[in-house]
């Protein structure tokens, strides 16, 4: 077992040190890259000496989670007794720092059409109450993405208000139509919350989308609250998963590296910061948990 796991460390991803009086005991070649160092010349002797960072040395000593910045890298460092591991997040975050560009240039590029479509809108005139539900499906809508797009680009927080939840459930049904029917939907959503209704309906729209894609019904869309918190979940009874928070970077869940960009949770958890909360995902008994935790006040 010793041997398999030696092995093991050895190919890992994560960067390994292991340490005892502030020597060096042991450390993988993931680490020996991160920290550019030699191994066969550091083991043995002072853990600095392998390190060469104050922090890191301190995190190491002490204990801890951090994020730093060392010779041109941001790692990601945990440190128990005796052992410090090392996670590269350079790309990760190279990857965010584009999508954010993309993101903002995307805000700016919808803004100008969107503000026309609404005009547009307002000259059409129907002719039978079927072409005036559409012709109010269609403006909500595209005041719905104006908002939206506002909201993408930071400068302009949405406004809030208090409101039933199920008030957001009619719209999000009639939007979502036909891939509704022959699904088996639950809907409890009994909690008053005072935020931005918008934001909140587009992360429940990415949500809905999201467990109607790539989970088993019975899919349940519901709300509770914790500890002064309102917890909002959609809950779909798909296959285990092997890493939840990565499904909220994007080009995951369902990203097959064709015309779609895997941004749908991506946009959640942002959306959920930029009200105050946090986004998540978990597995919970036979469900599949994707929510949002949102501040009570």
């Amino acid at each position: 077992m010793r041997e398999l796991l030696a092995e093991a460390w050895e190919e890992a991803l994560e960067g390994l040190v292991l340490h005892r009086d502030r020597q060096v005991l042991y450390l993988n070649p993931k680490a020996e890259e991160l920290l550019g160092v030699s191994r066969e010349k550091v083991v043995g002797r002072p853990l600095l000496l392998a390190l060469r960072d104050h922090r890191l040395e301190a995190l190491a000593l002490h204990g801890g989670e951090r994020t730093l910045e060392v010779r041109g890298r941001t790692l990601r460092a945990k440190a128990l007794p005796g052992r410090l591991y090392l996670l590269d997040e350079t790309e990760l975050n190279r990857r965010l720092e584009a999508l954010e560009e993309a993101t903002q240039a995307l805000a700016h590029e919808l803004r100008t059409p969107l503000a026309g479509m609404g005009p547009l809108l307002e000259a059409l005139t129907p002719r039978t109450p079927q072409e005036r539900e559409v012709l109010d499906l269609l403006k909500a809508e595209v005041a719905r993405l104006s908002r939206l797009v506002r909201d993408l680009s930071l400068t302009q927080p949405g406004p809030r208000r208090t409101f039933l939840l199920e008030e957001l459930w009619p719209r999000l049904a009639k939007l979502l139509g036909e891939r509704l029917k022959g699904r088996q939907v639950e809907v409890n959503l009994p909690h008053t919350l005072h935020t931005n209704p918008e934001a909140l309906f587009q992360i429940l729209l990415n949500l809905l989308d999201n467990a109607l894609k790539y989970g088993r019904d019975p899919i349940r869309l519901l709300s509770r609250e914790e500890e002064g918190r309102l917890f909002v979940e959609v809950r779909d009874q798909g296959p285990e998963l092997p890493n939840y928070q990565a499904l909220f970077l994007p080009r995951h869940r369902g990203f097959q590296g064709g015309a779609g960009q895997g941004l749908g949770l991506y946009l959640v958890r942002r959306i959920a910061q930029g009200l105050g909360g946090e986004a998540y995902a978990q597995r919970e008994g036979a469900e599949n948990v994707f929510g949002v935790s949102l501040p009570l006040n």
